[in-house]
C-alpha cells in the first residue's frame, strides 16, 4: 500500500495524475499510516475548497476618483503647463535682450569707426578759406 501511494504522490507532484488517481490518492493516505506532511497538504486543501469565496464589491467603472481628486489633477496640470510656458517665455525674451544688446554692440563699433575718419574734417573746419589749408600743408611739409 505504501507502495502505491508513493507511486501516486511521485506522480501527483510531476502533475500527472487524474482526478481519478487523485481522488484514490486520498483515500489511500487516510488508510495508510505515515506520510503526515501528505495528510495534512490533502486536508488543507479540502479545507481550501470548502471555504466560500468571500464577494467582493466590484469597482465602480463610471466615478474611479472623486470629484475633488479630479480637480486637483486639473489644477496642478494647469499650474504646471502655466510655470512652463511662462519659463519659456522669459527664456525668450532673455535671447531677444542678448541677440539687441549684441546688436548695439556692432552698431557702436561701427559708429566708432566712422566717427575717427571725420577727426581730419573736424581740424578743417576752423578754416575759412582754402589758401588756409594749403598754408597748413605746406607747414607740415617744412
Amino acid at each position: 500500500m505504501k507502495e502505491k501511494v508513493e507511486a501516486l504522490l511521485a506522480k501527483y507532484y510531476e502533475g500527472e495524475t487524474t482526478l481519478a488517481e487523485e481522488k484514490e490518492l486520498r483515500k489511500a493516505l487516510q488508510q495508510t499510516e505515515g506520510f503526515e506532511e501528505e495528510k495534512q497538504f490533502f486536508l488543507g486543501l479540502d479545507v481550501l475548497g470548502a471555504m466560500e469565496l468571500s464577494h467582493k464589491p466590484l469597482p465602480r467603472s463610471g466615478a474611479s476618483m472623486p470629484l475633488w481628486q479630479k480637480v486637483a489633477a486639473a489644477m496642478i496640470l494647469c499650474g504646471g503647463l502655466s510655470w512652463w510656458l511662462i519659463d519659456q517665455q522669459i527664456k525668450k525674451e532673455e535671447r531677444a535682450y542678448v541677440q539687441v544688446m549684441q546688436a548695439f554692440e556692432l552698431i557702436q563699433q561701427n559708429m566708432g569707426k566712422g566717427t575717427t575718419s571725420l577727426d581730419a574734417l573736424k581740424e578743417m573746419r576752423h578754416l575759412s578759406k582754402a589758401e588756409d589749408i594749403f598754408n597748413l600743408i605746406n607747414e607740415e611739409e617744412q
